[in-house]
């Protein structure tokens, strides 16, 4: 659509402009720095982990595919945990599925048995199924994308991915008449477009606080290079 009607600006969603066909010079991509709000929530995860589970220092993470957005976000949380906590083990697996939260519950049991006290989903729909184990098993669980803590008090936050705040910075520039295409944007969380959700009132106060110095540090380039690529 975009090559045959040329005078019209395109944007889209998680995907590279240069990864399209013909790189069509009036489409823009919207890229999202997922691993740094994936950083956030793993070192809060971290945090809470070092202050709660005793001699068990284990957080999980439940990814819907092993795609570029999934990984990002999870390369992040494993970087934030280690970083809050070196004592850390990070356990991870994929469902393959998006959809189904019986795959993703089974999964995230299988980490809290093996001593996960925090489990992150990074699996959609799916993901919810990780939330429940959570809860079920009276551990903490890490939304994804929008902010979960109506789930219930067992979500200690989410990772926010904030598509709306994309949207709506594009669509003020094709207004304005600054859009152009031929490239992506990145948003970050320096432009407030990832971040933390909700964090749950039982979190530790001092980890809070932690956790928020950290995001300062992100956003003003202090931490830097965090890795968007999961090791196999």
């Amino acid at each position: 659509m975009a090559r045959r009607y040329q005078d019209v600006s395109f944007a889209i969603v998680d995907y590279s402009q240069s990864e399209l066909e013909g790189r069509p010079r009036n489409v823009r991509g919207l890229l999202f720095k997922e691993q740094e709000a994936g950083y956030l929530v793993g070192y809060l995860a971290g945090l809470i982990t070092k202050a709660e589970a005793g001699t068990k220092q284990v957080v999980g993470s439940v990814g819907g595919q092993k795609i570029p957005p999934v990984d990002r976000y999870i390369a992040g949380y494993q970087a934030g945990a280690e970083a809050a906590n070196p004592r850390i083990t990070t356990l991870n697996a994929y469902s393959q599925d998006f959809v189904d939260q019986a795959k993703c519950k089974e999964l995230a049991l299988d980490q809290i048995s093996r001593g996960a006290h925090v489990v992150f989903q990074v699996a959609g729909q799916c993901g919810l199924g990780a939330l429940s184990a959570a809860k079920e098993k009276n551990t903490w669980g890490i939304g994804v994308d929008a902010d979960q803590a109506y789930l219930g008090p067992h979500v200690a936050t989410s990772a926010l991915k904030k598509v709306d705040v994309a949207v709506f910075q594009t669509i003020q520039e094709v207004d304005a008449g600054s859009f152009n295409g031929g490239e992506d944007t990145v948003f970050d969380v320096a432009s407030g477009a990832v971040g933390l959700g909700e964090i749950a009132p039982t979190v530790p106060r001092e980890a809070v606080a932690e956790v928020k110095r950290v995001q300062d540090e992100i956003a003003a380039g202090t931490i830097a290079g965090i890795p968007a690529t999961v090791a196999d």
